[in-house]
């Protein structure tokens, strides 16, 4: 199985800090955040691709060609147009069912596992907390949509940036959303379009933190 790690971004919120270290090498408990990320990727992964770009050269300085001996393949995003515009820069490379994972989450390999087990699959994680767009499900755990602004006092389900998907993803068009005033092409957002075809469940993550604000960060150096 092939997985991509998507790990271009600039890191905006964690600023400075990533203004001269990219958010993947952020140290985490003696760590970088992307080895985290590398250990827990299921042992099903024959092929990994890192997508990168913001201060690119120090990740692939840090993480070479092959990891756990996997082969690990850089692929430069520029622009950096959001986390669907990644995803297709390999739309001639992937093949089958393939694993996408954000690269500034701290993911349990066990939910990632769970994932994989379907076709088609994405990752949430319920909240309490304001989100920019919550996952919808239906009786059969089916992912139906995104509601934005959804009411305070429900529970939400944030997406964790873990997707199970394969060719199919690139039969749709990509969905742009504004993000901090930029046009960027939404993974999640596209998804919603595959979903009125494509039957792609959802899974709870049981041990799963987001690193994207200096506040989480604290939170996982704990």
């Amino acid at each position: 199985m092939q997985t991509v790690i998507l790990a271009a971004g600039k890191g905006l919120r964690l600023r400075p800090l990533t203004d001269t270290t990219p958010k993947a090498l952020i140290d985490i408990n003696g760590k970088p955040l992307l080895q985290h990320i590398l250990d827990a990727i299921p042992e099903e992964t024959t092929e990994i691709f890192l997508v990168v770009g913001h201060l690119k050269e120090q990740i692939i300085a840090r993480f070479g060609s092959i990891w756990n001996h996997k082969t690990i393949t850089y692929i430069i995003q520029d622009p950096l147009n959001g986390t669907g515009g990644a995803l297709h820069l390999l739309s001639d490379r992937l093949h089958d069912k393939f694993l996408v994972v954000n690269g500034d989450d701290l993911y349990a390999r066990e939910d990632l596992e769970r994932i994989i087990a379907h076709p088609l699959a994405l990752l949430v994680s319920p909240t309490k907390d304001p989100v920019a767009a919550s996952a919808l499900r239906d009786d059969q755990s089916r992912f139906v949509g995104l509601e934005s602004n959804a009411p305070a006092h429900e529970t939400k389900l944030r997406v964790c940036g873990a997707y199970v998907l394969d060719e199919r993803f690139f039969r749709y068009p990509l969905v742009p959303i504004e993000v901090h005033g930029q046009t960027e092409y939404s993974l999640p957002h596209t998804l919603v379009e595959m979903s009125r075809d494509c039957d792609i469940r959802v899974e709870e993550a049981r041990d799963w933190q987001p690193v994207g604000t200096p506040q989480e960060l604290e939170a996982v150096r704990r």
